[in-house]
């Protein structure tokens, strides 16, 4: 005799839909997975699926659709003040996540994190060495990721890299991902590293026993507690785990001992929303490549920009831009006429929906003008072509901060309390442009207006940061080299779980 199975038709017919929505979504589809996703809400909307919630949102943000943006914001701050959790960039650009609510997530995840691979591996034990203790030699360094070709990641890093003390230190690669060999960076970041290893085909137990027997004495994390291999770090395969560049928050757990920031990134003040220790640079945590090309000066017509308007411009993904962001760049366009908006053309619909929202608020849609993708070359030339980039918040540029200021491009920045939204400060702080750097809505708006009142100010800072390109800390490998080392020799003989350090030179 078999066992019947009942089902709910309704919940059957849900989870289809669901399962369509993420496919179109995976697709790039992104509008059509959003009105799936809307649909399941508006047709269920007393049995809300904290996880569909979150896929609607990622959506509707990417696409800048903020008809329904309060309403699911709301929805996401009482699902983690009633004991739920979300982790990934979604949740660190939500203006209604306080930096103790993403600790709060972080931590319910990571224990859900732990509790999956104990599961998965009933014998569940660390296979990497607890003690501080070294042998003599070289310090063993590996970086765990996936990132190691042209991406954010290495295009940052790989500086650091090329300039470590190689009788002192030995950095080993583990890359996961599939990059494609004819990839220019990733030739030279594959040069710059003493060991390189293609790990992509090993599952979690074999990556984490494979990078055990190298003897590492830090493993330092590139991706977030969202990646799947983060499995690899609950088996412990190194003494010292840290999170370091890719992720801008808490980890919540025992999957990292350490984040690697600086004073500006996390002062002492807000150290309690990291449950890891804190690990401070003496100056911006942010590694940055002396040897990445100068801009090439490129016309304004070259690029579709008006030849006698001031420029202001953001390059940051789409999902960056907060409604609220977007209210104070609005009423900048209609105070200073004179003005343009330069942005990013992620999508047609992005496009659409922007265009939109600058009409709701009283702004021409025309006076939007939108840039297509291009290659860190031609994006560095073309930057040129702004007067003032406007920063985002609560998730503000990091390499695109980066970026401007090398162009010779200031940059006004709105700092909170999040990692996320204080990175573009600390960047600003390393080139001495401090004065670019609001702690409210209404300084922020301040700082930019007396820009366009005084345009001449503005030649003064680009002559600033042109001038002072290879003299500024932030552009300085070598020098960010010797005090990175200089962290990895304090985190191999303190306590990993002490509550923070400082690398001091």
């Amino acid at each position: 005799m078999h066992a019947r199975t009942v089902t709910n038709p309704a919940l059957d017919s849900k989870a289809a839909t669901l399962d369509e929505a993420m496919a179109l979504e995976a697709a790039g589809r992104w509008e059509d997975a959003r009105k799936l996703y809307e649909h399941c809400h508006e047709a269920d909307p007393f049995t809300r699926d904290l996880n569909a919630v979150m896929q609607e949102l990622r959506c509707s943000i990417n696409l800048c659709y903020w008809h329904r943006y309060e309403h699911l914001q709301r929805i996401l701050m009482h699902a983690v003040d009633n004991g739920g959790y979300v982790l990934g960039e979604t949740s660190v650009a939500s203006p209604v996540l306080s930096g103790s609510r993403l600790r709060q997530c972080a931590q319910r995840a990571a224990v859900a994190h732990t509790r999956a691979a104990r599961t998965a591996v009933p014998a569940f034990e660390s296979v990497g060495q607890f003690e501080s203790n070294r042998t003599a030699g070289r310090l063993k360094v590996g970086f765990l990721g996936c990132d190691f070709a042209n991406q954010a990641t290495s295009y940052l890093m790989v500086g650091l890299i090329e300039e470590h003390d190689r009788e002192a230190f030995e950095y080993i690669a583990f890359d996961f991902g599939h990059a494609s060999e004819g990839d220019s960076l990733r030739q030279r970041i594959k040069v710059a590293f003493d060991r390189f290893h293609h790990v992509a085909e090993l599952d979690n137990g074999e990556l984490a026993a494979y990078i055990a027997r190298q003897n590492i004495d830090v493993l330092l994390f590139l991706k977030g507690p969202t990646d799947a291999r983060c499995g690899v770090l609950a088996r412990r395969p190194a003494p010292v785990q840290f999170a370091y560049l890719y992720y801008p928050a808490t980890f919540g757990g025992s999957l990292v001992d350490g984040i690697i920031a600086d004073d500006i990134v996390v002062p002492k003040e807000l150290e309690s929303n990291y449950s890891e220790a804190v690990v401070r640079l003496p100056r911006c945590y942010q590694p940055n490549d002396a040897r990445r090309p100068l801009p090439v000066r490129v016309s304004r017509e070259e690029v579709g920009l008006p030849s006698d308007a001031f420029v202001l411009a953001n390059f940051g993904q789409a999902w960056k831009i907060t409604p609220g962001m977007f209210d104070l760049w609005c009423a900048l366009l209609r105070r200073y006429p004179t003005c343009v908006l330069w942005l990013l053309d992620f999508c047609e619909s992005t496009v659409c929906n922007l265009r939109n929202e600058a009409a709701i608020r009283g702004v021409k849609p025309e006076r939007l003008i939108f840039g297509p993708f291009e290659n860190s070359q031609r994006h560095l030339s073309r930057l040129t072509c702004a007067d003032l980039m406007l920063d985002t918040s609560p998730y503000g540029g990091h390499t695109g901060t980066s970026d401007a200021l090398w162009a010779g491009v200031p940059v006004v920045t709105l700092s909170a309390e999040t990692f996320a939204s204080r990175v573009a400060a600390s960047l600003l702080h390393a080139v001495g442009l401090d004065q670019l750097v609001a702690s409210s809505a209404e300084e922020y708006v301040r700082i930019v207006s007396g820009l366009l009142e005084q345009p001449e100010r503005v030649n003064v800072l680009k002559a600033h940061l042109n001038k002072g390109r290879t003299e500024f800390q932030l552009f300085d490998s070598r020098g960010y080299a010797r005090d990175f080392e200089a962290m990895l020799r304090t985190v191999v003989t303190v306590p990993a779980h002490s509550t923070s350090l400082s690398a001091g030179v």
